[in-house]
């Protein structure tokens, strides 16, 4: 992690709307919208908005939309809502309820 990239952690609970020019780590409970170059999404990390990235690795608990060119839905994770992407990986043991739509350019 470059020292331009944001961390938070799984102590922290926020609301509201985080844009950010560099990469995010989040690991806590956010309830809103977030903009950022790539986002990961930790195991301890509960999401309720839309995320918009170039790239978002999810992990925790999410519900709301992923928009980007490359999405990965890793083992673990509860996602429910939309996904638009180029490319969308997901690993088996995640647990889905999406709508998904490929897209090329996003």
């Amino acid at each position: 992690m470059s020292s331009s990239n944001s961390l938070l952690l799984s102590d922290i609970e926020l609301k509201g709307k985080i844009t950010e020019k560099d990469d995010i780590i989040l690991g806590c409970k956010f309830d809103g919208n977030i903009t950022a170059n790539k986002v990961n999404l930790s195991d301890s990390s509960q999401i309720n908005g839309d995320i918009n990235a170039t790239e978002i690795e999810a992990n925790g608990k999410i519900k709301g939309s992923l928009t980007a060119s490359k999405v990965k839905i890793n083992r673990g994770c509860n996602f429910e809502g939309d996904v638009v992407s180029e490319t969308i990986a997901i690993e088996e043991g995640a647990t889905l309820k999406i709508q998904a739509l490929t897209k090329k350019g996003v």
